[in-house]
Parts: structure tokens; sequence; C-alpha cells
């Protein structure tokens, strides 16, 4: 049950001032302290970075939660902010298009924050206000960058704050059954895993080139704060803003970036996946500019205990390619996998057969006598929001903190990165972050544009 500060009799409320007053208090949660010298009506107050799209759907959830109070916008689009605004009744002066400006001048007013934005602005954003301590909502995939990966996992460590990676699936009741079959050994030693989606086709552009030429920038967008950290270039209608830049080099992490986060929480939570050490990709259309139109990227991780401490290959397809049912034991070679599943699925194959998790949780098990007298833990209902939420007030633990989502995040860009530097075996060093490839080690880390820098990032 959550604990409500205003619920505290008035016994009670004075026996939190004598504890503060005592010392005591800092055993207490800091919002429980606050409370305590602001008065019971005390709420978490969140900020959003990014509040359209996506954003909306965040800001949203984490606003339902009845210990929350919305106390700053951020959002490029000033229609958006003050549509946002007016709905959860932000004074304009905590309405802002620059998220610079937002950590200056609103800091201290906030002590938890979504980021909802573009995949290049998730690191900067994030890890300079979890920096001035707050607590943070990170959408996937976590970072652009691997560097920017490992940067904001050990930000998270080391400021000791709250947080969570968007991946609101994994609370899936489906997802989390197939995690405990996995973990209670169901399919015997785990031989291959197999991941698919259907993006980015129909989606969004991948395999294009840049388009020519410039158009004015409309009036309601801040487009040098859309860019951010990203190289300077010019506003194009209908190319980058609002939603076409996942396919875009500069600014998105392109269909494996944008989906696998949601898909690899089961191998990674079930099967106990590390750093990738080999990586090896084919792409179909990859262009300087965007992503491949098409990819099936391999990523051996050594040392699975799942697999008997062999080592343990996933293969990831996208842009229309999946895998055959002739490869995985036991499944039916009409068992249509796109049908059955809204955007893709999770396959894990054993030596006793195979799991397919179609997203977002159905789960199928060949043959299906696999979990007979299998007996589960109890998986009660959570929400994925309210979770981080609880978490912030000192009630629970999250289920995707950006220390196990960093990794995580990791391994899903030296994906990224096998299908751009495609047809080569890449050997990736996890302890140095270098690739044995030129190409590929450039990939690891960016350049931050002038007024845009950020210690220890870019």
């Amino acid at each position: 049950m959550r604990i409500d500060p205003s619920s505290f009799s008035t016994g009670r409320r004075q026996f939190i001032l004598t504890a503060a007053a005592a010392g005591a208090a800092t055993q207490l949660p800091w919002w429980v302290r606050r409370a305590a010298a602001q008065g019971a009506a005390s709420k978490l107050r969140v900020a959003c970075v990014g509040c359209g799209g996506m954003g909306a759907s965040d800001l949203a959830q984490v606003a339902s939660h009845p210990g929350v109070s919305i106390a700053a916008l951020c959002d490029v689009n000033r229609d958006t902010l003050a549509k946002q605004g007016e709905t959860y009744a932000v004074p304009t002066e905590r309405r802002f298009t620059d998220y610079r400006e937002f950590l200056a001048k609103a800091g201290d007013a906030i002590d938890a924050f979504i980021v909802s934005t573009p995949d290049h602005a998730h690191a900067p954003v994030a890890v300079q206000a979890m920096r001035m301590g707050k607590h943070a909502y990170v959408q996937k995939p976590l970072t652009h960058s691997l560097h920017e990966a490992r940067v904001i996992a050990q930000t998270a460590t080391a400021k000791k704050v709250i947080t969570q990676m968007g991946i609101q699936n994994t609370a899936n009741p489906g997802r989390r059954k197939a995690m405990e079959l996995l973990k209670a050994g169901v399919l015997g030693q785990v031989k291959a895993v197999h991941i698919w989606t259907n993006r980015s086709t129909g989606w969004w552009p991948q395999g294009g080139d840049r388009p020519a030429g410039s158009d004015p920038v409309p009036a309601n967008l801040d487009w040098n704060s859309w860019l951010c950290v990203a190289p300077e270039r010019p506003y194009k209608n209908d190319a980058y803003a609002p939603f076409k830049w996942r396919g875009v080099r500069d600014f998105g992490t392109g269909a494996l970036g944008d989906m696998a986060c949601h898909f690899f929480d089961v191998p990674y939570k079930a099967l106990g996946l590390g750093y990738p050490t080999l990586i090896r990709g084919e792409s179909e259309s990859l262009t300087a500019e965007q992503y491949p139109s098409s990819e099936v990227v391999e990523l051996t991780f050594e040392g699975v205990a799942a697999a008997g401490g062999k080592a343990l290959t996933l293969t990831w397809y996208d842009g229309g390619r999946m895998p055959s049912t002739s490869i995985l034991p036991g499944v039916p070679a009409d068992f249509n996998m796109a049908k059955r599943s809204r955007d893709g699925a999770t396959i894990v194959v054993g030596e006793r057969g195979t799991m397919i998790v179609c997203h977002p949780g159905d789960v199928h098990l060949f043959p299906g006598t696999l979990a007979d007298g299998t007996k589960l833990p109890e998986l009660p209902e959570y929400n994925h929001w309210h979770q981080w939420v609880d978490a912030c007030m000192g009630k629970g633990a999250t289920s995707a903190p950006l220390e196990f989502a960093g990794p995580l995040t990791e391994g899903v860009l030296c994906g990224v990165i096998g299908g751009v530097v495609a047809g080569k075996t890449l050997r990736y060093d996890s302890a140095k972050q270098t690739f044995d490839d030129a190409a590929a080690t450039a990939m690891v880390r960016r350049s931050y544009r002038d007024g845009w820098k950020v210690e220890g990032l870019g």
C-alpha cells in the first residue's frame, strides 16, 4: 500500500518533525523528510522533457499517480508546450523550449523528470539532470551512443537516484511469465535466440538520402533546440520532426535501436546476458544519412550459464525479415508469427523445444507440454510508470533501472553498429568500449556541437 503523507495523523507528523530535528530523519525517505518540513500536501514534483508523442503518454501515466505534481515542462514545439501546460496547470514561467534553460531555471523546483525526446537528446538531458540529484525516467533506447550508455548508467549509480527506462512492455504478465519459465529451465540448455520486428517498414523511412534544400522553420518550432547536440542542418518539411527522425543516423538509432529494447528484456533478464563480444551484420540500402532498410545482425555472448557456459548467439531481423520456422524445433511450418504478433517476437530455442514470446506478451511453447508441472512465483500486476514514482517515494524498486538498462542498451547499440559496418565480424572489447575495426570504434562516441557540449559526454 502506498504511504500518503496527507494521511499522517497530527501525532505522527509531530514525530517526524521531532525525528528530523534530532537527526533521526536521515533514516527516513527524502520525500517523508520534505513532507515534514513543507507540510503533508507535499508531492513528487515531476518535469517532462519532450511532451508530445510517446512523451504525452509518459506524462499522462506519471501524472495519474496521486502522489505526483507536474511542476515544469520542456518541449521544442510551442503548441504542444502550451497545450500540455494548460492540461497540467504548469505556470508559463516553468515552460521551456530549451532544456538548458529548463535545468537552470526550474531545476530547484523538481524532484524527478521524464525524458521522451528523440534519441539523440536522451543522454545530455538525463545525465545533467541526474548530476543535479534528480530521479530519472528515460525513454528507450536509453542513449544514442555506446559511450553515452556507459556514462548514463554510471551516473545513475553514482548519484543514487531512482531510475527507469521506458520499456513498459516488460511489465506485461505474459513476458514476465516467459522470463520465469526460462529461469526455471523449461527449455533446458538454451541453444539460440532469434528476435524480429516489423519496423521500420511502413513506419518511417530508412535507406534513403538526405533531402536537398531547406524550408522555413515553422513559427511553433524551436529548431535549434530540436537539433540539440546533433550537427547543425537546415530544417526540411516532413523530413525529421516530429517522427521521421528515427531512421536518420544523426538523430535516431533505426529499427533495431527503436524496438530491440522492447525485445531484449526477455533474454537479458532470464538468461543473464552481458555484453556481446562478436557482432556481424548484413544489411540492405544503407546510406550515409539513414540506417539500412532491412538487416540481420548476429550478437554473440560468451560464457552464458543458461547455455551451459557456452557461447550463445542472438540474431536480430528487421525490415520485413524474420526467422523461418524450419530452424525453430517443434514449431509447425504453418505457425504464422506475423499474424500472431503485433510488432514482432522474441524466440528462444532450447534443447527441449522452442518458446515464442509475441509482442507484447503472448507466449507459445512447442511442444505445448513444456511448462507442465512448473510452479511459478506470483506475478502481481503493476503499472510501469507508477512503479517508478513509488520507488522515488521510497516504496519498492524499479524493473528497468538504468544500471540494468545501460548494459542492455549497449547490446542494442552494438547491433546498430553491426548493421552499419556490415559484412564484417566485429569483436567488441566492453572494458575499453572499442572494436577491432576503426569505423566501428568511431561510432562509439560522438561529438556534440558547439554550445551544447556536456562534460564527459561530447
